[in-house]
């Protein structure tokens, strides 16, 4: 009786070792914040220039906005992320010298990206590396853009996650201005993969 016990108990942890968590769909809110201006100052100051002034971090330099976020997970290392945010903010645009900006005006964006995750799902804590495709639109001008960086997740019981995100956003098309996006914010599920 006891082998018999001991092969099922060798049977089940086997099982539950080989067996994927994979994150099921999410649903959850971000506070964003933009950073047009170091983005300015890294491409014509350079980054030792930037860091040395230390202006960087400060919040003053940066828009804030809002996001609602999707996430469901492809496998155990990579989700799927579409976000929608918006957020009111001035924009210059690059090759338009008659749309320079009279103010702050509302600006709506849109991303899709895959999150790499550097640990499995079921892991606390879970660093990933983030690659997408995005719009925006602000005032009628149409962009695209290429959001790309790192993040950290924090799993709460594969139901709830603090997410924190930095990004820098590549400009692809003329309207586009690169910037650098922070956001933090919580998913929760709202079903099974």
């Amino acid at each position: 009786m006891k082998r018999i016990l001991l092969i099922m108990l060798s049977v089940i942890l086997m099982v539950a070792t080989k067996a994927q968590t994979v994150k099921g769909k999410n649903f959850g809110v971000q506070f964003t914040l933009h950073d047009y201006k170091t983005a300015s100052d890294l491409k014509t100051l350079g980054t030792s220039s930037v860091i040395s002034a230390q202006q960087w971090k400060k919040l003053s330099r940066m828009r804030p906005g809002i996001a609602v976020t999707y996430t469901e997970g492809l496998n155990e290392y990579f989700d799927f992320n579409g976000r929608a945010g918006f957020s009111y903010l001035e924009y210059t645009l690059p090759n338009q010298p008659f749309a320079a900006s009279n103010g702050a005006k509302a600006y709506f964006e849109a991303d899709a990206s895959i999150n790499m995750k550097m640990t499995k799902e079921d892991n606390w804590v879970s660093p990933y590396l983030s690659l997408g495709v995005g719009a925006a639109n602000w005032n009628g001008y149409y962009s695209s853009y290429i959001p790309a960086g790192a993040g950290l997740q924090v799993n709460f019981f594969n139901q709830t996650y603090f997410v924190a995100q930095a990004q820098y956003r590549l400009p692809v098309t003329s309207n586009a201005v690169g910037n650098i996006f922070y956001s933090i914010g919580i998913l929760g599920n709202i079903g099974k993969k």
